[in-house]
């Protein structure tokens, strides 16, 4: 070895090669005492955010702040949310807002007014999206959507105030701030894993507005609510009605964020209803061919046409699928345009 070093570095030599692979080991170990390092910091964060996010007690602080709440001192509980709202930002606490609803329902009717209060916050008292440190939203918007959880929580486990809170959470299905109306279908599914097939007919009034119908999809299709429902021919007629809604709105909706986000839920419906009702939704789609606009056919057959689907119900899909070829409109050919007609000029009319 102390020969080797004294030789003149020819290449292909096997002092080159010997030092070749001494860096080439010598990167390796670097490289791998780095992976490890990086490894273990992403499994420590990973851990203290599992710490973080998983604990399901109210701590002193918000306990005692909302029964300051409760009684009418009301800034403390404030303070304690939009500190831990995480907003500004992208992420909402929402295991936050659960704990909060959970905290709610413990102290049942002596909470409505302090939930009223914080779901019924407008957008001047508590501004959304677009405002805040680079329009990241305000702190306080997470203030109405503890208040739209907690609704839900209470609906859920006392049917004496459903009466109450359900059109809370409808007035907060159209609200002007994207954060409200996301918390309604997670409200809306945890009381649809209570009611059921009773919700269903429930929320057959919401489907009249295309965020308040896109919100009944959203939450229809979770786990917690479409594993309660049996009344598959009510669900169905829900996306049906959605489904018309769409159909029936101007040609300048398409331009409104209600009716994207009503064709995004009416997408994403298809098959979890489907795979949970079988026959009576495919029916239902079936039932949709003669609809003319390019948009919502090609929104139902792709939403169709899944490898999951196909595994499943391959008879029921091919027949949907067909139904729509059917009824497609022929592609029109100008050689076939009747005459005689009018020159783009303004000109005489030319015979055929």
């Amino acid at each position: 070895r102390k020969f080797m070093t004294k030789l003149p570095a020819r290449k292909g030599s096997k002092r080159a090669a010997w030092f070749k692979a001494r860096s080439l080991a010598s990167y390796r170990a670097r490289f791998a005492a780095r992976r490890r390092a990086a490894r273990a910091i992403v499994v420590a964060s990973r851990d203290l955010r599992m710490r973080r996010t998983s604990s399901n007690e109210a701590s002193p602080q918000l306990s005692a702040a909302i029964a300051k709440a409760v009684r009418g001192e009301r800034q403390p509980l404030i303070d304690v949310l939009c500190r831990g709202s995480g907003l500004p930002g992208t992420r909402t606490n929402f295991n936050l807002a659960q704990v909060f609803a959970a905290e709610c329902v413990t102290l049942g009717a002596a909470a409505d007014g302090l939930i009223d209060f914080l779901a019924g916050l407008s957008a001047d008292d508590a501004p959304g999206g677009g405002s805040g440190t680079y329009g990241a939203g305000s702190e306080l918007e997470f203030l109405p959507v503890c208040g739209v959880i907690a609704a839900g929580a209470r609906a859920s486990r006392d049917e004496t105030c459903r009466r109450h809170m359900l059109p809370v959470l409808h007035d907060a299905a159209g609200d002007l701030r994207f954060r409200v109306r996301d918390a309604v279908p997670l409200a809306l599914a945890q009381l649809g894993g209570r009611m059921g097939d009773a919700l269903v007919i429930e929320v057959e009034g919401w489907m009249d507005g295309f965020f308040h119908a896109a919100a009944v999809l959203r939450a229809l299709v979770s786990h917690d609510w479409l594993v309660r429902v049996s009344d598959a021919p009510g669900a169905c007629g829900l996306f049906v009605s959605a489904f018309n809604l769409a159909s029936g709105a101007q040609r300048a909706a398409a331009r409104y964020p209600g009716y994207k986000a009503l064709l995004e839920a009416m997408q994403k419906a298809v098959e979890p209803m489907a795979s949970r009702f079988g026959v009576p939704m495919f029916d239902a789609l079936a039932g949709l061919a003669r609809e003319k606009d390019p948009v919502l056919r090609d929104l139902i057959t792709g939403a169709v046409d899944t490898d999951k689907l196909h595994a499943r119900h391959a008879d029921d899909v091919r027949r949907v699928l067909a139904a729509f070829v059917a009824t497609k409109k022929p592609v029109r050919d100008p050689r076939s345009l009747p005459r005689p007609t009018r020159k783009r000029g303004g000109g005489q009319r030319r015979s055929g």
